[in-house]
């Protein structure tokens, strides 16, 4: 890797862990690469001029653009699917790190057998209980397939052949738990951007937007959402939706939810 972009990534570490400016005294000190200061200005000037960094007001320091937090994001935010210990760390990590987050729990059924009746409709039938879902041909030999496969697996495999409002529907059926933690910060969020806020809003809070987005990392200007799957000791399965600022620390709400503890404090 380029030294400028070694000194961008170290510089957004920092940035998002103390939203502060940065300045080159600062990097040299945390960096390895035994460049002085002088060199680290020139490599900021660098950034700058490809927009990669800006200048706050008359400071000396520099801040990440939306664009270099972005790339920073779609490199670092790649996990699909996490195992954790309890679900109580989601809302912790909420907190400590000022991210809106929401998840669903599903409940443990197994898809015991396919009824059709009179090719209207298909009964699914799982171990306590049924699904009734307009008939497909094409969807019933499919699920014939998922019999003895737990319903969740089966929704998420139904993703891979295009039949999302199947999937949707599933997940929909076997939603056991709800929950918002740190409603405060997407009302905050809400009140930075009213136009985000009339258009996306309402959709996250019902919980509509962790049933139907896709799993993965997307963008909205000055926000990011992240969803995963989570594992509860592989036992209870489920998906969090996690929304915010781009500057939020999203790695170090990935590590509490681990259990990794590196002793650094939240940005504010």
């Amino acid at each position: 890797m380029e030294k400028k972009f070694v000194i961008l990534e170290q510089l957004i570490r920092e940035y998002i862990d103390n939203p502060e400016p940065i300045s080159s005294k600062l990097l040299q000190e945390k960096l390895y690469l035994g460049l002085s200061s002088a060199t680290i200005r020139y490599y900021f000037k660098q950034l700058t001029e490809n927009g990669y960094l800006q200048k706050e007001h008359i400071s000396s320091g520099r801040i990440p653009t939306k664009r270099s937090l972005k790339q920073f994001w779609r490199k670092n935010l790649k996990e699909n699917e996490i195992v954790i210990k309890q679900i109580d760390l989601l809302e912790e990590a909420s907190k400590s790190q000022s991210i809106f987050c929401e998840y669903s729990l599903y409940k443990n059924l197994i898809l015991t057998h396919i009824e059709n009746l009179n090719n209207k409709f298909l009964i699914l039938g799982f171990d306590t209980k049924e699904l009734i879902v307009p008939y497909n041909a094409k969807v019933a030999a499919l699920l014939q397939n998922f019999v003895g496969v737990q319903a969740f697996d089966i929704a998420r495999m139904l993703y891979d052949y295009d039949m999302v409002n199947l999937a949707n529907r599933i997940k929909e059926f076997l939603k056991d738990e709800f929950k918002i933690c740190n409603i405060d910060e997407i009302v905050d969020m809400a009140n930075d951007d009213k136009r985000w806020a009339n258009s996306y809003l309402i959709y996250v809070l019902s919980g509509k937007n962790l049933i139907q987005e896709p799993i993965g990392l997307r963008f909205y200007d000055n926000f990011l959402s992240y969803k995963f799957y989570v594992s509860i000791n592989n036992e209870k399965k489920g998906e969090v939706l996690l929304v915010g600022k781009l500057h939020r620390n999203y790695l170090k709400f990935m590590q509490n939810l681990k259990g990794v503890d590196n002793g650094e404090k939240r940005a504010s």
